[in-house]
């Protein structure tokens, strides 16, 4: 990252916050997430409106890992990223900001390519910087209240089991792995 778009991000108080494996299967990963490293599922859902489902792991020091499945065949996030990964990958880093227009401004004045930009949802307005500007990385920058995303409201395999039935009723293999 050049330093330009470094003190930029300072400029706008973006800060850390997870990156994101894209997997065939949440359930397949549990042994290497849960097990060997040690996280435990903290947050996460299905996602609707992007067709996958999304499970925060959080590990000793509070860091978190997010682990995203598609749940049906037109996955706006990961369709593509899958059919050019099969056995999945990183997907994207993430960064909060407390005002996304600012960044938005910021970045573009530096002139950084954004996409997947959405701003109508208010508990998750997001931006990404375009990987051809990054050396291959998806960034994503996301405005987002404290709580977001929420806790698990229910047991890790209730939701493997709803994306499961999801993928199933839009046409998909129950499995993916």
């Amino acid at each position: 990252m050049d330093s330009d778009l470094s003190a930029a991000l300072i400029s706008v108080d973006a800060v850390y916050d997870h990156v994101a494996h894209a997997v065939p299967s949440i359930a397949a990963a549990l042994p290497l997430y849960c097990d060997l490293l040690g996280g435990r599922p903290v947050s996460g859902g299905v996602s609707d409106h992007s067709g996958h489902l999304a499970v925060n792991f959080e590990f000793g020091d509070g860091r978190r890992i997010e682990l995203l499945e598609p749940i049906r065949p037109d996955s706006r996030s990961l369709a593509k990223f899958l059919s050019r990964n099969p056995r999945g990958g990183l997907h994207h880093i993430t960064f909060k900001v407390p005002e996304i227009e600012r960044l938005i401004s910021v970045v573009k004045e530096l002139g950084y390519e954004l996409v997947g930009t959405r701003l109508d949802f208010l508990e998750w307005r997001e931006t990404f910087l375009h990987p051809r500007c990054t050396g291959g990385a998806l960034i994503q920058f996301v405005q987002a209240p404290a709580g977001i995303p929420r806790a698990l409201s229910r047991p890790l395999d209730e939701l493997l089991e709803e994306a499961r039935a999801s993928r199933v009723n839009h046409g998909m293999p129950a499995d993916l792995s």
